[in-house]
């Protein structure tokens, strides 16, 4: 590993992909069906942990970071690379602008006119182009979209297995889960941004400055900081969201949990 910091982390994802699989293996549908939502309840702290790795890997070698992709990927909806190409070389270039803008963020919280969307609709808006968004990303990044597309073929594999041998056990215990997990992490992301027509970073981003909330998600409430450097790994945040703290709005330095 390339940080001790994502030990936790790391077990905790492969602790419940464990227990995934020991539910799809061994339980009856009717316990498969009553797991949908506790699995969507580890899977929601699954999703930031995704968010960070794709940011900065945690394994020095490439074969384990691909390996560690096909565990976080049936877990929290988003396929390898499928982050990198959307998130880091989409949303994280283009999110000071919004539409109308020629070069829109491909996380926008407004619409074609410019006005805000509510959370809701913002939501189902991500969640039904997000995929458009990564092709259209991927073409101006051909690397990226190569990796894309040929992780896809080992992820494809894994879970056509899974249907083959337990086609309910896995729209149950895996594929339903992770769209949940999917849409509960977009919503959760309404607030970094929206409402805030900003034209730089440290006025951009609303951040949480709670120890309960950062633990739980990697630092993500130190929001200013990761935009400022997203190649930061997360376990650094907090330092460097201190040294920028007295450049950032107060109103946009929340207390509270949520």
């Amino acid at each position: 590993m390339k940080y001790k910091a994502d030990r936790g982390p790391i077990a905790y994802v492969a602790a419940v992909f464990i227990l995934r699989l020991a539910i799809w293996a061994l339980a009856t549908p009717l316990i498969c069906a009553l797991s949908v939502l506790p699995l969507v309840a580890l899977g929601v702290f699954i999703a930031p942990i995704n968010h960070h790795h794709q940011h900065v890997n945690s394994f020095r070698a490439a074969w384990l970071n691909r390996l560690y992709d096909l565990l976080l990927a049936p877990q929290c909806g988003v396929a390898p690379y499928g982050w990198v190409l959307h998130h880091n070389l989409g949303h994280h270039v283009h999110y000071l602008n919004q539409p109308p803008h020629e070069s829109p963020d491909e996380s926008h919280w407004t619409h074609a006119d410019g006005t805000k969307m509510g959370a809701f609709a913002y939501s189902v808006h991500l969640l039904l182009h997000h995929q458009i968004d990564i092709i259209h990303v991927g073409l101006r990044h051909p690397r990226q979209f190569r990796y894309f597309l040929l992780m896809k073929l080992p992820l494809w594999g894994l879970i056509g297995v899974g249907l083959w041998f337990r086609p309910l056990e896995t729209a149950l215990v895996f594929l339903l889960p992770a769209f949940l997990t999917l849409f509960h992490t977009i919503w959760a992301t309404y607030e970094h941004h929206s409402g805030l027509s900003a034209v730089d970073h440290f006025d951009a981003s609303r951040n949480r400055d709670n120890r309960y909330y950062n633990v739980l998600t990697g630092n993500l409430g130190f929001h200013t900081a990761h935009h400022k450097r997203p190649g930061l790994h997360w376990s650094l945040l907090p330092e460097l969201h201190e040294r920028i703290r007295d450049q950032i709005p107060e109103e946009q330095i929340l207390k509270s949990f949520w």
